[in-house]
C-alpha cells in the first residue's frame, strides 16, 4: 500500500486531530466533582455559628455549626462566596477562586480554616475526601433469599 500525501490525506489527518482535541477539552470541561462544604471545628478554628455559602450560581446554602453539605459542580475553576457575621456583628464576605485537581471526584472545603485565614493557601483548606466504607460484622448474618424468611416464621 502506497501512502501519498495529496490534499485528501491532510483533510482527514486535521479532522481526526481536531476529533481528539475536542474530545480533550470535552474531558476537562466536563469532569464532574463533588465540593464537600464542612463547618466543623478544626484543632483551633471553631465551627461558625451560621454561615451561607454560595458555590459559583448556584443555590446559596446555610449551614450551622458540625453541618456538612455538598455542591456538585463541572469543570476545575470554581468561585466560592462565604458570608458570615464576625463576633463584632459585621458582616463579612470571603470570596475565592478554587482550581479543583482534575482527578479527584470529591474534596473537602472546611469553612472555619478558609475563614481564620483566607490568604492561606488552598491545600490547608481544600482537602482530598474519600468515602469510608465499613463491612458487616462477621457474627451479622447476611440473608440473600426471601424465602428463608417466610420459611423462618
Amino acid at each position: 500500500m502506497k501512502l501519498t500525501f495529496n490534499r485528501t490525506f491532510f483533510i482527514r489527518l486535521t479532522a481526526i486531530v481536531l476529533v481528539i482535541l475536542l474530545a480533550v477539552w470535552m474531558f476537562f470541561i466536563g469532569k464532574q466533582h463533588t465540593i464537600l462544604l464542612d463547618n466543623k471545628t478544626v484543632g483551633d478554628f471553631k465551627a461558625l455559628s451560621e454561615v451561607e455559602v454560595q458555590v459559583d450560581k448556584q443555590e446559596a446554602l446555610f449551614l450551622m455549626p458540625r453541618d456538612r453539605d455538598q455542591a456538585i459542580v463541572t469543570a476545575q475553576k470554581h468561585k466560592v462566596v462565604i458570608k458570615y457575621t464576625d463576633s463584632s456583628w459585621n458582616e463579612v464576605e470571603i470570596v475565592k477562586t478554587v482550581k479543583l485537581p482534575l482527578m479527584d471526584s470529591m474534596m473537602l472545603l472546611s469553612i472555619p480554616t478558609l475563614v481564620a485565614n483566607p490568604e492561606a493557601e488552598q491545600s490547608e483548606w481544600l482537602t482530598h475526601f474519600e468515602i469510608q466504607v465499613t463491612p458487616p460484622e462477621k457474627d451479622e448474618v447476611v440473608i440473600t433469599d426471601e424465602v428463608t424468611l417466610v420459611t423462618d416464621i
